[in-house]
C-alpha cells in the first residue's frame, strides 16, 4: 500500500564525465534544460550556478506571490527549510573552535534534566542520537492543541516530561530528525548565553555578508508557497491561507528554530558560500571534519543504500563514481510549498543554489545541474502530462463516466500523457480521504483501475483492499489482499490485515 513520495532519491545518477566542456556550452545548456523545465511548471523559482569562485549563470522563473503578481527574483527572500541545518551546524563548531564545546561532551552536561545521558553533540550534529521523532511525539499534542504553534522551548519540555524511549542506540543508526536540531539551537543559545537569533546574527549572518537574513520566530509571517491540495486539484493555493485543522501544512511545528526557518535570499546565500568557504566562518581543520562521513558504532562509515552518500556535521556527502573522483556537499529543504538546496562540488568548486516555492523535485534539478557542469546529460524528465492527475480532475467534476470515456481516450497518447501507477496510487488515497460525499465510490474505481492496468502488481491490490475495507466491503477486500499476498509474498501489512479481516468474520 505505498503511498509514494514525488522527490526521488537518485543519488547513484551521479558519475561526472571528464568531457571538457566550455563555459558557453554549460551555460546553453543549462539554460536549455532550465527553460524547459520552466516552460512545463516544473520549475517556479530562482537558481544560481558559480564555478571556480565566479557566477556563469543565474535564472528566475514564475511568481513569488502569484495574487500579486511578484515574480522571482535574485532577491526575492524565501525560507531555507532544513538547509537551515548547516547554518546551525556552523554556530555549534564555532563554539568548539572558542574552546566553549566539544563535539564528545554529552547533551546532558548543559541540560541537567535531559532524559538521554548517552547522547552526545557529535550524535546530533551527525544526525545518529536516535532521539524521539518530534513530529510523532507532539502528534497527540497538536490534536490536542490545533491552534498553537510549538516554540523549541515547548517542544523540549514535552521531550523531558514524556521521556519515550531512544528510537535506537545512539550511535547505531542514522535517522533524519528535526528533534536532533531544535536541540543544538538550545545549546547554542545556552552556551554562547545570547539568544540563538542574535547569535546567529552576530557570527553568521553578517560576518557572511547576508543582509537580508534573518531567523523567522513563531509570530512572524514566512515567505509565500503554494501547493496543490491532491492529485485531483488543478488549482494551486497559498499554504498560508489553508486552514492547518484540515489540511497538512506543518503549521503546528513551523516555529521551530535550529531545523528550519532561516530566511534568506539566492545572493545571500552565494555570499555565505563565498564566506564559508573562505574559511572566515570556521577553521579549514574544522570543515574538514564536518564533511567527513559519520563512523556508526560498529566501525563503518554510514551510507544510504548502495549510493556513496553519507552525513557528516549538517552536511550531506558523497563521491562521484569517476576516477578521481569528485567529493560534494549539500543540503536541501522541504516544507510544504517550498523545496530547497545548496550544493557544491569540493573538489571542482561548483555551486548550485536553488529553491522553488511550488513543491517542484529539488534533486532532480540539482543532479541535472552538477552533471551538466561536468559534461554528463541531465535527469531525464517527464514534460508530458499526468493523465492520472487529468483523469482525477474529470473524475471529481463529470464523475465515474466521463472519467472513463476521457482515460480511454487519452492512454495511448503517449505524445502527451503518460501513465504512471503510483501516481494512480496516490490519487486514489486523495480520494479516499476526500471532503465530499462520494469519495469512497470514486477511490475504489480509481484503485480498481489500477489494478487492470498493473495487473502483476501486489501493491495495486494492496491498495484496493485496503480501499474496500474502509467502505465496509469486507468480502471484496479479503479477495484483494489474497490476491495482492500471492503477488508479493513479503507484504506483511497485508497479511496483518487480512488476517484482522478474517477474525472479524469469525
Amino acid at each position: 500500500m505505498i503511498r509514494p513520495i514525488l522527490l526521488l532519491s537518485i543519488f547513484t545518477h551521479f558519475g561526472f564525465a571528464q568531457n571538457e566542456v566550455s563555459i558557453h556550452q554549460k551555460v546553453a545548456r543549462i539554460d536549455s534544460f532550465l527553460t524547459s523545465l520552466a516552460n512545463h511548471h516544473l520549475f517556479n523559482g530562482s537558481i544560481l550556478v558559480a564555478e571556480q569562485g565566479q557566477i556563469i549563470y543565474k535564472k528566475s522563473a514564475g511568481y513569488a506571490d502569484f495574487g500579486r503578481g511578484i515574480p522571482n527574483t535574485d532577491t526575492t527572500r524565501f525560507n531555507l527549510a532544513s538547509l537551515s541545518k548547516p547554518f546551525t551546524a556552523i554556530a555549534v563548531l564555532q563554539l568548539i573552535q572558542k574552546g566553549k564545546l566539544k563535539l564528545e561532551d554529552t547533551f546532558v552536561t548543559y541540560f541537567p534534566d535531559f532524559p538521554y545521558p548517552e547522547v552526545t553533540i557529535k550524535h546530533l550534529l551527525t544526525q545518529t542520537s536516535g532521539v524521539p521523532v518530534v513530529e510523532r511525539y507532539e502528534d497527540e499534542y497538536i490534536k490536542a492543541h490545533p491552534k498553537e504553534t510549538i516554540s523549541n522551548q515547548t517542544a523540549y519540555e514535552h521531550l523531558v516530561t514524556l521521556k519515550k524511549p531512544l528510537n535506537f542506540t545512539s550511535g547505531n543508526r542514522w535517522q533524519y530528525n528535526n528533534s536532533n536540531y531544535f536541540l543544538l539551537a538550545l545549546l547554542v543559545g545556552k552556551v554562547s548565553q545570547v539568544p540563538f537569533t542574535a547569535y546567529m546574527k552576530k557570527n553568521i549572518f553578517i560576518p557572511a555578508g547576508m543582509k537580508k537574513t534573518y531567523i523567522r520566530e513563531a509570530g512572524m509571517d514566512n515567505t509565500t508557497r503554494y501547493t496543490l491540495l491532491n492529485f485531483y486539484s488543478p488549482t494551486y493555493h497559498n499554504v498560508d491561507s489553508l486552514n492547518p485543522s484540515e489540511h497538512y501544512t506543518y503549521y503546528h511545528l513551523g516555529a521551530l528554530t535550529g531545523s528550519n526557518n532561516i530566511i534568506s535570499t539566492l545572493e545571500d546565500l552565494w555570499n555565505f558560500d563565498n564566506a564559508f568557504n573562505a574559511g572566515k566562518l570556521i577553521s579549514s581543520a574544522l570543515m574538514e571534519t564536518a564533511f567527513t562521513p559519520v563512523t556508526l558504532n560498529d566501525g563503518k562509515p554510514f551510507r544510504m543504500g548502495s549510493s556513496t552518500r553519507s552525513y557528516g556535521l549538517g552536511w550531506n556527502v558523497y563521491t562521484s563514481k569517476t576516477n578521481p573522483a569528485d567529493t560534494s556537499i549539500f543540503h536541501d529543504g522541504r516544507i510544504v510549498g517550498l523545496t530547497t538546496f545548496l550544493h557544491r562540488n569540493l573538489t571542482k568548486k561548483q555551486t548550485v543554489i536553488f529553491y522553488d516555492n511550488t513543491d517542484n523535485n529539488p534533486i532532480q534539478v540539482m543532479v541535472s545541474i552538477s552533471n551538466l557542469l561536468n559534461g554528463s546529460p541531465p535527469l531525464p524528465v517527464r514534460l508530458t502530462k499526468s493523465l492520472a492527475k487529468h483523469y482525477g480532475e474529470v473524475l471529481v467534476t463529470k464523475g465515474i463516466d466521463a472519467a472513463a470515456s476521457t482515460f480511454n481516450e487519452l492512454k495511448n497518447d503517449s505524445t502527451n500523457y503518460y501513465v504512471d501507477e503510483l501516481e494512480m496510487n496516490r490519487l486514489g488515497f486523495d480520494l479516499l480521504s476526500a471532503p465530499f460525499p462520494n469519495h469512497n465510490e470514486l477511490s475504489l474505481e480509481v484503485f480498481k483501475i489500477n489494478t487492470l492496468l498493473y495487473p502483476k502488481s501486489g501493491n495495486t491490490y494492496d491498495s484496493y483492499a485496503h480501499a474496500l475495507a474502509k467502505s465496509g466491503k469486507k468480502e471484496e477486500a479479503i479477495a484483494m489482499y489474497r490476491k495482492s499476498i500471492v503477488l508479493s509474498p513479503n507484504n506483511e501489512d497485508g497479511k496483518r490485515a487480512l488476517k484482522a479481516l478474517l477474525e472479524q468474520k469469525e
